[in-house]
C-alpha cells in the first residue's frame, strides 16, 4: 500500500467523521420521460457515500431491503433505458488513478474479482476526464461497478461502488400508440423492474386502453349502467337499462304525460319529446321524482315520547 493510498484513507476517515452519514435523495416514484437523459456521476469519496437500506434507498423497506446492505457504496440509480450516464472523478481520485470494472452481484457486495477481468473494463484507461459509459453496459437490469487501482480493490471497500438500475417501459402496446393510451401516466416504484401504467380514473388494462363510465353511475332513477368498454371519445361508452316508466339516455325522462303527472309530485311535467316528459322539480324538493325535502323532525328522532321542535335557522 503507497503512500498516495494512505492518504486516500486519511482524507476518506476525516470525512467519515466530519460527515457521518449521507442520504441519498431520491423519490418513491418516477414518471418516463420520453427524451433521453443525461446522468452524470462522480467518482468520489466525499459526499455520495451511503452505507445502509435507509441511506442509500431513503427507504425502510422493500423487496430490496432483504439484502444486507451494510458497506459503503455510491448512491444508487435507477435508470430508464436509452439515458445517458456519464462517469467523472474527483482531483484526488484523478492523481490516483483507477479504472472501473462491471461485476456480479456478489462481487459487488464483497469488492472481490474472478480474475477474468478483461472484458469487463467499462472504460480501456483510467478515469482523467468526463466519459460516457456504452449502451451495452446499460440494457434493462441491474449492473453493478467497482473501482480498481492497479488491480487491487482498496477502494472499493472504501465505498467506490455503483449499484446501477436500467428500466424499460411497458405502457405502449405499439411504439405508435400513446403512454398509456392518453388515459395514464407511465411510472415506476422504487421497487418495480419496470415503468407501467398507471390509469386515470375510469381506466384500466396494462396500457390503460379500457374505460368504465359506469364507475360514476350516470342512469338516473335506478336505472342499470353497462359500459361497452370503448375509448373512442366521438361514441357514448355505455348505455342504461331503464325501470318501468323511465327513458332517455339516461333515464331521466318519464314516458307519457299520464305516469309523469303520478310520478313528479313536487315538479311540474315539460314535455321533451313526443313520447317523453321531464320533471322540473319545484324550489325545495330534488329529483326526478321530486320528492319533498323531509324536515329534521321527520322523522321522529326523540324517544321515549318526546317532542321534536326544529331550530330556527340562524
Amino acid at each position: 500500500m503507497g503512500p498516495s493510498l494512505l492518504h486516500l484513507i486519511a482524507v476518506f476517515v476525516a470525512v467519515h467523521v466530519i460527515q457521518c452519514q449521507a442520504v441519498c435523495n431520491r423519490q418513491t416514484s418516477l414518471e418516463w420521460h420520453p427524451k433521453q437523459h443525461a446522468i452524470q456521476v462522480n467518482w468520489t469519496l466525499v459526499g455520495n457515500i451511503c452505507r445502509s437500506v435507509s441511506e442509500c434507498w431513503n427507504s425502510a423497506g422493500g423487496e430490496e431491503s432483504t439484502t444486507a446492505y451494510s458497506f459503503p457504496q455510491i448512491c444508487p440509480l435507477q435508470l430508464q433505458h436509452g439515458d445517458k450516464l456519464l462517469m467523472s472523478a474527483d482531483e484526488t481520485l484523478k492523481s490516483y488513478g483507477f479504472t472501473l470494472l462491471n461485476v456480479s452481484k456478489d462481487e459487488f457486495e464483497s469488492c472481490s474479482t474472478n480474475g477474468q477481468i478483461k472484458d469487463q473494463f467499462i472504460f480501456p484507461h483510467t478515469i482523467n476526464g468526463t466519459k460516457q459509459v456504452e449502451a451495452k453496459w446499460l440494457v434493462p437490469g441491474h449492473h453493478y461497478f467497482i473501482a480498481l487501482h492497479e488491480g487491487e480493490t482498496q477502494l472499493c471497500k472504501l465505498g467506490l461502488r455503483l449499484n446501477v438500475y436500467v428500466k424499460t417501459q411497458l405502457c405502449q402496446g405499439s411504439p405508435l400508440l400513446r403512454l398509456c393510451s392518453g388515459s395514464g401516466v407511465c411510472q415506476t416504484g422504487l421497487w418495480d423492474g419496470a415503468y407501467r401504467c398507471r390509469c386515470h380514473h375510469h381506466y384500466s388494462g396494462s396500457f390503460c386502453e379500457k374505460s368504465d363510465a359506469c364507475l360514476d353511475n350516470p342512469c338516473q332513477n335506478k336505472g342499470v349502467c353497462l359500459s361497452n368498454g370503448s375509448t373512442d371519445p366521438n361514441h357514448r361508452t355505455y348505455k342504461c337499462l331503464c325501470p318501468p316508466h323511465f327513458t332517455g339516455v339516461n333515464c331521466s325522462e318519464v314516458i307519457g304525460k299520464e305516469s309523469c303527472d303520478r310520478i313528479c309530485e313536487n315538479g311540474t311535467c315539460v314535455q321533451g319529446s313526443p313520447a317523453s316528459f321531464k320533471c322540473i322539480c319545484d324550489t325545495g324538493s330534488s329529483g326526478p321524482p321530486c320528492e319533498k325535502r323531509k324536515g329534521p323532525c321527520d322523522p321522529n328522532p326523540c324517544r321515549n315520547g318526546g317532542v321534536c321542535q326544529p331550530t330556527p335557522e340562524g
